[in-house]
């Protein structure tokens, strides 16, 4: 479950903000854990298709997937009913890659809508994702 919690952080947050060498303190390892714990048996998210998502391979999305975005955004607080929560979002990433960067990524990214909250977390991801070069300029 370590390495699943490590690989999951990495993928929505520290990819977010171009930083895969990210170093998390005891209480955030922990909180992760229990989100990562609660997330993928609420949604039933295979540890394969968050390894490819994390890599930037989004062939193996499915709705399971979709939703373990949603699940996890939202209890980092980052999505609130299907909206971005960009006072959490810049509390959280904004120390980590500098809060000018995070809000010129949240400018291109925090409109982005799916069919559904699920989608829309998904879609949110992506765009973050792609913006990470952004970020790193």
């Amino acid at each position: 479950m370590k390495y699943f919690a490590t690989v999951i952080v990495l993928t929505f947050v520290a990819v977010a903000v171009g930083q895969d060498g990210l170093k998390l303190s005891a209480e955030q390892k922990e909180k992760v854990h229990l989100l990562v714990g609660e997330c993928a048996k609420e949604t039933g998210v295979s540890k394969e298709a968050i390894l490819a998502l994390r890599q930037g391979d989004f062939s193996q999305v499915d709705d399971k997937v979709k939703c373990f975005s949603k699940c996890y955004q939202e209890r980092l607080g980052y999505l609130v009913n299907g909206v971005v929560n960009e006072e959490a979002v810049q509390k959280s990433l904004g120390p980590l890659a500098g809060e000018e960067q995070i809000k010129a990524v949240q400018a291109k990214c925090n409109g982005v809508k799916g069919a559904n909250d699920c989608e829309t977390a998904f879609e949110l991801y992506k765009c973050y994702y792609g913006e990470k070069a952004t970020v790193l300029a």
